[in-house]
């Protein structure tokens, strides 16, 4: 039975094989709008894993053809304005793995990440943001206008979940906020966070000391 390229990415996804989403990039560029269209529901597995593939999409693809992964960003972005018809719940996840993918290429884009938060009166890009902005600092991009900012203010926020991935981001791109971390080494409130290819329950509590160790 041959699968349509929806269910053939899913199934992908739901076997960890980037390295196939990767060669289909390569050769059909609808692969990207399909990983879009997949990394809508952040409560499933498959949606985080969209957004893991998409780097593995990206790299394959910008080093041949960066022009259609900067369309790709483009689209993204424009996903994440009201003008789009809809909101691009992942735009800000989805752009960070591009930028991860090809770091020169793409080193214009952290910043515009970063202003997703700003530009968002709702604050429905918060939580996305903090894990660009870790994630882009588990490969070493750091220091990026404005990101510390928003890790420090979210440290604070009445939400454990966005506590949560302040502190997750704050270990990974090299913020330092030691007092604020430290008062939360004992909060058992938990969050979803997705690690290691699997969504995971874990407390604050354990986040923030395993933040100190690093």
């Amino acid at each position: 039975m041959v699968l349509s390229l929806k269910n053939e990415l899913k199934q992908a996804l739901l076997d960890g094989d980037y390295e196939q989403i990767a060669k289909r990039a390569s050769n059909d560029k609808r692969t990207f709008g399909k990983l879009i269209a997949l990394a809508y529901d952040k409560d499933g597995l498959l949606c985080w894993r969209a957004i893991e593939a998409m780097g593995a999409a990206a790299a394959a693809v910008s080093r041949t053809d960066q022009s259609k992964v900067r369309n790709v960003v483009q689209r993204i972005l424009w996903s994440a304005r009201e003008e789009s018809g809809g909101m691009g719940w992942s735009a800000p996840e989805l752009l960070a793995e591009i930028v991860i993918a090809a770091p020169q290429q793409f080193a214009d884009i952290p910043p515009i990440i970063v202003s997703l938060h700003s530009e968002d009166e709702e604050k429905v890009f918060l939580k996305g943001v903090l894990r660009a902005i870790g994630r882009m600092g588990e490969a070493g991009i750091t220091d990026i206008a404005g990101s510390e900012e928003i890790v420090r203010n979210s440290l604070r926020h009445h939400d454990p979940a966005v506590r949560g991935l302040a502190i997750w981001a704050a270990a990974r791109s090299r913020i330092s906020a030691v007092d604020v971390i430290s008062a939360m080494t004992s909060d058992n409130q938990e969050l979803t966070i997705y690690q290691n290819g699997e969504l995971v329950r874990r407390s604050l509590g354990d986040l923030a000391r395993e933040a100190l160790a690093a």
